[in-house]
């Protein structure tokens, strides 16, 4: 057995390439859910750490710096 994934943009893509496969009767799943790879758990967690050690900065202080810097 052999597994392809397929990156669809739109509901319209998916059923079209299920109407296709149930013609051909292959059998297929659907899993929207989207996987993270390492790395990006890796920057989520750091990031979540950062908020608990008070590490981080509100948008309002950043807009403030933002409108020094130019002018």
């Amino acid at each position: 057995m052999s597994t392809i994934t397929i990156h669809t943009e739109n509901e319209n893509q998916i059923n079209l390439l299920k109407a296709l496969l149930k013609e051909l009767k292959i059998n297929f799943e659907i899993n929207k859910e989207e996987n993270l790879t390492d790395w990006q758990k890796e920057k989520i967690l750091k990031g979540i750490s950062d908020i608990s050690e008070g590490k981080f900065s509100s948008s309002e202080s950043v807009a403030e710096k933002a409108r020094k810097c130019l002018g």
